[in-house]
């Protein structure tokens, strides 16, 4: 395949689960093709459950942080990947631990020159994802929001621009995204295109990983990690962890990293939780701990990297420290 030989039109999208993110993707991209109205197109949601029947009844409701709600209804919300036809754009908004099992379901939908957009927290999601698909065009990408998912058909942005970064597969560098930027724009969703977006990706891998583990390891919120000295240093350590592990990757930050990324944090309300935070405090809930524990001690031993703060934050969480 010559990936500059696909600048056909995109007209057939995906958008594979449709919690926080999802939400605000599939609402945008719906609401900007029905202005368009354009026939061919089609917008498929993938849902499950109450939510998959509260779309299909009533559209997905999306609530913006500012001015009042919409719906949109898609061509079809359905949870068999099976049923829909080859797709042009699937953007993949799952939590890390259904990544794997969506990346199977979606086999029959992905060709040759079918891109993929994935909208996780974790910095190597793109290995993950090649892990099962050996076919479409995988673009590395992350995505800035606070958006959850407020019950069946239901979704609201908290906050962020909802702006994403995304770059080229490593494997077809000559991918053309002039079709995708266009849809984007149509969208109305900040979207910026890099050529090696892993910079941007471990940027917000740093802020995120290390506030995941520290919050998720004391209960805290962010703003009571920043305001206890202990707990903040252990921010700090894990960040270096992070640091080095991307500088071996090749990508290299200013000396002024981790004080950019405590002031981040300390723009947020005194009381946000992560992501991570919450699905903890639920009892038998699945969580992403995987994606930030697990793949730092990883790569730290793939990569000859000491990860003494991360391996016991992740001992602590798991009540295995002294």
């Amino acid at each position: 395949m010559k990936p500059k030989e696909s600048m056909k039109p995109i007209e057939k999208i995906c958008v594979a689960g449709i919690g926080g993110i999802g939400g605000y993707i599939g609402y945008h991209l719906g609401k900007g093709w029905a202005q368009a109205q354009r026939a061919e197109r089609q917008l498929s949601f993938l849902a499950r459950g109450e939510h998959l029947k509260a779309i299909q009844e009533k559209g997905l409701t999306f609530f913006p942080p500012s001015g009042e709600e919409g719906v949109v209804k898609p061509h079809r919300t359905t949870d068999d990947p099976a049923s829909l036809p080859v797709q042009d754009l699937v953007v993949l908004c799952v939590k890390g631990y259904h990544l794997q099992e969506i990346c199977h379901q979606i086999q029959p939908i992905v060709g040759d020159t079918t891109a993929i957009l994935p909208l996780l927290n974790g910095i190597d999601i793109y290995e993950r994802i090649r892990s099962v698909l050996t076919k479409g065009i995988v673009l590395p990408a992350c995505i800035y929001i606070s958006s959850t998912r407020e019950g069946p058909g239901v979704v609201r942005q908290s906050g962020g621009k909802g702006n994403i970064i995304a770059g080229a597969d490593p494997r077809y560098p000559g991918y053309d995204p002039v079709p995708l930027i266009q849809t984007m724009e149509e969208a109305g969703i900040p979207f910026e295109w890099q050529e090696n977006p892993f910079p941007a990706l471990w940027s917000k891998y740093l802020f995120i990983a290390s506030f995941a583990l520290v919050t998720g390891m004391s209960g805290k919120p962010i703003g009571g990690v920043l305001a206890d000295p202990d707990l903040k240093e252990r921010l700090r350590r894990i960040m270096e962890e992070v640091l080095a592990l991307a500088r071996i990757k090749g990508v290299e930050f200013p000396s002024t990293a981790i004080e950019e990324v405590l002031a981040r944090g300390a723009a947020f309300p005194y009381d946000t939780k992560t992501s991570y935070q919450r699905d903890l405090e639920v009892p038998g809930k699945p969580n992403e701990g995987d994606l930030f524990g697990g793949t730092i001690l990883r790569m730290g031993k793939e990569l000859g990297i000491p990860t003494p703060w991360t391996e016991d934050t992740v001992r602590r969480m798991e009540g295995q420290a002294p």
